[in-house]
């Protein structure tokens, strides 16, 4: 079987390569300690998930507030795409081109604006909403860190996992639009630096409100906790449209889920969720810079 991972000599890497690639090594390490600390400390202690989900119950969402979110935004988005689409056909390139650029912007400030219109419809605030007021922000912002660091080896297991997979079942390997977007040299730096800050700041915030926040406590009502992890994890893997990535993503949206669950606050899965799209941003970017080889 050929080999699916490139190899090459760290020495031949540029030094600021090497310097993230230790990083990054250490960070694993440390996820692997707090693994096992996690799993000692739940062996003293085990964790009370029924209190936990119950505080989840708590939480003012429903399936109607879901439908009516998900309906709204993707008809918004719809909407921006089709209009797009009827300038182009019609010659007006430059403002079909420039919604196109605008639509995950567009997502993004409809799922905000109508959140908002449910939490003041409804009378709730945003602290009854998301827990926001279980724990001082330094303390949930220290959580998130420390659970991303838990979650990322085996993320990344479940992600070298599924790229053996693929290539013994003899499957295409596809990155994800986004990616191969911010891999393009061709592409203008303004419109990726665009992406990349929507990327790392805007989808954390408004796909966690979403699946997290609201779509988990809303599931969570008419079923079991696994249950309702399993399918709002699923959802969003599947949402990113990239076969070679659902695994993975899996495993971290359920670790997103968890970190909600123990801790009641969305601060710490938005934490989360920013640091891993930083990170891997940021060594997809270094990369296609300093040793473009390895990514093509």
């Amino acid at each position: 079987m050929d080999s699916i991972f490139q190899t090459v000599d760290p020495h031949d890497l540029p030094i600021v390569l090497q310097v993230a690639g230790t990083l990054m090594v250490l960070a694993i390490v440390v996820g692997l300690g707090l693994d096992l600390l996690l799993v000692i400390l739940m062996r003293i202690r085990p964790p009370s998930f029924p209190r936990y989900a119950e505080r989840m119950h708590q939480r003012p969402w429903s399936w109607r507030d879901v439908g009516f979110l998900v309906s709204a935004v993707v008809l918004g988005f719809l909407c921006a795409e089709v209009t797009a689409e009827i300038l182009l056909a019609l010659g007006a390139e430059a403002a079909g081109t420039w919604i196109l650029q605008l639509h995950t912007l567009i997502f993004q400030i409809l799922a905000i604006g109508i959140i908002v219109y449910l939490l003041r419809r409804r009378g709730i605030s945003w602290r009854e909403a998301f827990g926001l007021g279980h724990g001082h922000v330094l303390l949930r912002i220290g959580q998130g860190i420390l659970f991303y660091l838990a979650a990322m080896p085996v993320v990344l297991f479940y992600g070298l996992l599924s790229l053996v997979l693929f290539h013994v079942l003899g499957l295409p390997f596809d990155r994800q639009p986004a990616v191969q977007f911010m891999l393009d040299p061709e592409q203008p730096l303004a419109l990726q630096l665009y992406l990349a800050s929507l990327a790392i700041v805007g989808a954390p915030i408004i796909e966690e409100a979403l699946f997290r926040g609201i779509a988990f406590p809303a599931m969570l009502r008419h079923t079991t906790l696994m249950r309702a992890m399993v399918f709002v994890s699923l959802i969003f893997a599947a949402i990113h449209l990239t076969p070679t990535a659902v695994i993975p993503l899996f495993v971290f949206a359920m670790a997103l889920s968890l970190a909600y669950l123990y801790t009641g606050n969305i601060i710490v899965p938005i934490v989360m969720h920013l640091l891993f799209n930083s990170v891997s941003l940021g060594m997809l970017v270094m990369l296609r810079m300093l040793a473009p080889e390895l990514v093509h």
